[in-house]
C-alpha cells in the first residue's frame, strides 16, 4: 500500500503482529485467519511501489504480492467504496501488464474490470477523468499499481490489485488535494495551511475528504480480507 492510511485497518485485523524497521520501510507482520501477511506503506507513486515491492520481496519471499489501496474511478458505472479488481494495468505509454491470471476467480462483494492505469499525480478534474478513460480504455486510476505489478513480473511472483473507489468518475475534487499530499503519503501541514488560507471553505471538504478516506480504507480491510481468502 502507499498510505497509512489505506494500510491502518487491514493492520488492525492482525494477530501476533511484529514490525521489522529497514531502509526507512517499516514491515508489518502478522497472522488473519492462518495466513502470514507482511504489510509495507511505500509511499506514493512509481517509484516508491517499486522500493515496497522489493523491499517485501528481499526480506520476506511472498508467495503471492498484493497491492491494495485506494482509486479514482474513471468508468462511471463505478462508485465511491466499490471494491474492485483489475485484469491489466498500464502506464500510458503503452506497455501493459496483465494482473492476477487465474489466482482468484469472481469473489462475492467485488467487480472486476479491464484496465487500470497509473497517473503521476492526484486527478481532481471530471473532465480530465473522461479524457483519461477515452485516450487508455480504462476504468480506474491510481499512482501505484503499474510499478508494483511490473517490479513482481519481473521477479516471477504472483501479483494481484485489490482497488476500493475513493472517487467516483462524476465526483470533482477540491483543487487543493493534489497539493496536499508528500511522497510518503502523509499530509504537508504546510500546504493545507496555505490551501485554507486562501480558500476558508476548503476546510470542510478536507473533512469530509478525511472522513471518505477512513470509510474506504475499513471497507478496503474487509475486501482484502475476503480476496484473501479466495488465494489459493
Amino acid at each position: 500500500m502507499a498510505m497509512p492510511m489505506e494500510a491502518g485497518h487491514l493492520i488492525d485485523k492482525l494477530a501476533k503482529v511484529r514490525r521489522y524497521t529497514a531502509r526507512s520501510l517499516t514491515v508489518v507482520e502478522g497472522e488473519l485467519e492462518g495466513r502470514i501477511l507482511a504489510v509495507v506503506a511505500s509511499g506514493v507513486g512509481r517509484d516508491a511501489a517499486r522500493r515496497g515491492v522489493e523491499h517485501l520481496l528481499a526480506g520476506h519471499r511472498p508467495r503471492v504480492i498484493v497491492s491494495a489501496g485506494f482509486a479514482g474511478a474513471l468508468d462511471p458505472a463505478l462508485n465511491r467504496n466499490d471494491l474492485v479488481l483489475a485484469r491489466s494495468t498500464t502506464d500510458g505509454t503503452g506497455a501493459v501488464v496483465e494482473v492476477g491470471p487465474g489466482l482468484v476467480g469472481p469473489v462475492a462483494g467485488v467487480r472486476t474490470v479491464d484496465r487500470l492505469l497509473m497517473v503521476d499525480r492526484v486527478i481532481s478534474s471530471v473532465r480530465e477523468k473522461a479524457e483519461l478513460r477515452e485516450m487508455h480504455r480504462a476504468d480506474l486510476i491510481d499512482m501505484e499499481t503499474f510499478a508494483a505489478a511490473l517490479a513482481a513480473r519481473e521477479r516471477h511472483v504472483p501479483f494481484l490489485s485489490l482497488r476500493v473507489v475513493s472517487d467516483d468518475a462524476r465526483t470533482e475534487l477540491p483543487r487543493e488535494v493534489g497539493r496536499l499530499l508528500n511522497t510518503s503519503g502523509s499530509y504537508r501541514v504546510g500546504a493545507a495551511l496555505r490551501a485554507l488560507w486562501g480558500r476558508p471553505s476548503a476546510i470542510k471538504d478536507f473533512w469530509a475528504l478525511h472522513a471518505h478516506a477512513l470509510e474506504s480504507a475499513d471497507r478496503l480491510a474487509d475486501g482484502l480480507q475476503v480476496v484473501l481468502r479466495s488465494l489459493p
